[in-house]
């Protein structure tokens, strides 16, 4: 396969937070491979300023979920841009649909694990290999080789003059989770005994999370008020920068666990039985995991011994 042979390359990826932040070392390697073509990242408009961040040289078109009508006219849109390659991260029931769409309506090569792909990617579904593994032997066949972490360097910069803990010992706790997953939830009342234990431990607790988790932070704050409160007040970029200087972290199965694991940051995951630990939770050896039928069978005192490790006492 010639290099640069592709002027346009088309690459899916809608979401969620978890996947996209898995799938940048993947797009890193599309992008150093082919930085001559012109690369176009078809995702939601959700993470379209993490993917302009990310590299300003993308073209980024949004993708949501419209109907019918305005679905056929995006890829009608998007079939009129001449696109050479397809690379679809996705892997959805969703663009199982746009990879038939390509196939009938034009030339254009398709990465992906479906049937009408031009270079499928197939892999054992009783076996699934884990979320970077299986993207990155995606893309293999395309003769990619990204690098087995997520590629998050451009989410740097100085908190210097931000906040007035970063010379503590401080512990970041997301007890967020998206609505539709409230199964993955651990109960504010147990991140609250964490959060009492590490004051005992003289570590102050950094308390992250966005709108949806307002009900659990504020009564964490309620209980445990020398936590220290970043309801929305911590995006991407803040919880990336505080990770690379926390002494540790715990948190659901949520995206950010992915974004502060991605730091080295040591971290450890609450997990229900429906998390597969295997393909889903970050692979590396700064994390650890409790894992239960139901998440609130896991009480704190099983932790604690696990944070002490975090904490080396």
């Amino acid at each position: 396969m010639k290099k640069f042979q592709y002027k346009k390359i088309l690459i899916i990826k809608h979401g969620s937070l978890g996947d996209v932040l898995n799938s940048t070392s993947v797009i890193k390697a599309i992008y150093d491979k082919y930085h001559s073509s012109e690369i176009i990242i078809l995702t939601t408009s959700a993470y379209s300023s993490f993917f302009k961040k990310f590299n300003n040289n993308f073209t980024i078109y949004n993708d949501e979920r419209k109907g019918l009508f305005k679905t056929f006219k995006l890829l009608s849109f998007l079939l009129n841009k001449k696109i050479n390659l397809i690379i679809d991260l996705q892997n959805s029931n969703r663009t199982f649909y746009y990879n038939l769409f390509f196939r009938i309506f034009s030339k254009t090569k398709i990465n992906s694990t479906h049937f009408f792909s031009n270079h499928r990617y197939k892999y054992s579904k009783l076996n699934p290999p884990p979320v970077i593994q299986g993207l990155s032997n995606q893309v293999g066949l395309l003769e990619i080789k990204p690098d087995e972490k997520p590629y998050l360097g451009f989410l740097k910069k100085n908190l210097k003059g931000d906040f007035n803990f970063l010379d503590k010992s401080y512990f970041i706790i997301n007890p967020g989770c998206s609505n539709k997953n409230s199964y993955k939830k651990w109960a504010a009342e147990n991140y609250i005994e964490i959060c009492k234990y590490l004051i005992n431990c003289k570590i102050i607790p950094i308390i992250i999370g966005s709108e949806n988790d307002r009900e659990s932070i504020e009564e964490i704050i309620k209980q445990v008020p020398d936590s220290i409160n970043l309801l929305n007040k911590s995006p991407l970029d803040i919880i990336y920068n505080l990770s690379i200087m926390a002494v540790g972290a715990i948190s659901n199965d949520t995206g950010p666990a992915h974004l502060i694991a991605a730091t080295g940051c040591k971290i450890h995951l609450i997990l229900c039985s429906k998390s597969n630990a295997k393909t889903v939770i970050p692979q590396s050896n700064n994390v650890t995991y409790n894992q239960a039928d139901d998440i609130n069978e896991i009480k704190p005192k099983t932790v604690f011994t696990h944070i002490n490790k975090i904490l080396n006492v």
